[in-house]
């Protein structure tokens, strides 16, 4: 089977700063896969790299196959890639229908909205209530669901999350990882950034560990569910299985990465 998505010998940064140091994965359509990571590890600009906002600075990323364009997120937006920033980015000047009738421009030509958005509101039903109230008036949970209804809107071949769970009320955590579940297995790919470790360990495929721009764990997420101390080892650092010679200091741009 031909990976949905596949990173090669990935490299990115800012500038001279190098962040993500040869990254390399596949995922296959209808797998969902988490990211995990301390704050710096690399996780957001690996995201971004895949969706064109981070031009890298060597290896290849193919979508189905194809190579995707280098740094160029409009043209990576219409091969399917969709990407759902951290920070519930809508506008709150809008109401939640307005919100929701922006997403048509990122649809297919010739596919119907209606029947979009219906799948969307069926993913979040939270928001069916709220169409006409402006997104402003919405919690912070609930505008993340919103940016993740935009997402969906917008038929996505490969969705990225980015830490879609912070900020939100724990009660809403488990609606929004059922969604990016139904998603995958409708057979959209999902890599979705993460700091829940436990609740989200209960919906994904596999795992992956960010450390200091490197991947320094992969596996399967069965092997975790029972013990996700052991993960968290692994993200805290303790047990990463990464020389220090390997690992990169870029602590100073924590924030961006």
């Amino acid at each position: 089977m031909v990976p949905l998505l596949k990173l090669d010998g990935l490299h990115a940064g800012y500038g001279r700063v190098p962040v993500v140091a040869d990254a390399s994965l596949e995922v296959v359509p209808g797998e969902m896969v988490a990211l995990f990571g301390a704050n710096g590890a690399g996780k957001t600009t690996l995201l971004k790299a895949i969706a064109g906002f981070v031009k890298p600075s060597a290896g290849v990323i193919t979508l189905s196959g194809r190579p995707l364009p280098a740094g160029k997120p409009e043209r990576t937006a219409a091969r399917g890639i969709r990407m759902v920033l951290e920070g519930h980015r809508v506008f709150p000047e809008l109401t939640v229908e307005q919100n929701l009738k922006l997403a048509r421009y990122t649809m297919k030509r010739g596919a119907a909205f209606d029947e979009r958005q219906e799948q969307a509101l069926s993913l979040f039903p939270a928001l069916k209530q709220k169409l006409a109230q402006y997104a402003s008036d919405l919690s912070g949970g609930q505008q993340q669901l919103l940016a993740m209804a935009q997402a969906v809107i917008g038929e996505p071949e490969y969705l990225l999350c980015d830490e879609p769970s912070l900020g939100v009320a724990s009660i809403l955590i488990p609606e929004i990882l059922r969604a990016l579940r139904a998603l995958a297995d409708d057979g959209c790919g999902v890599l979705v950034v993460e700091q829940a470790v436990e609740p989200t360990l209960s919906y994904v495929d596999r795992v992956l560990v960010m450390d200091r721009g490197l991947i320094v764990l992969e596996g399967a997420a069965t092997a975790y569910r029972d013990q996700p101390s052991s993960l968290k080892d692994v993200i805290l650092g303790s047990t990463a299985p990464i020389s220090a010679n390997d690992r990169r200091d870029i602590h100073g741009i924590s924030r961006q990465i």
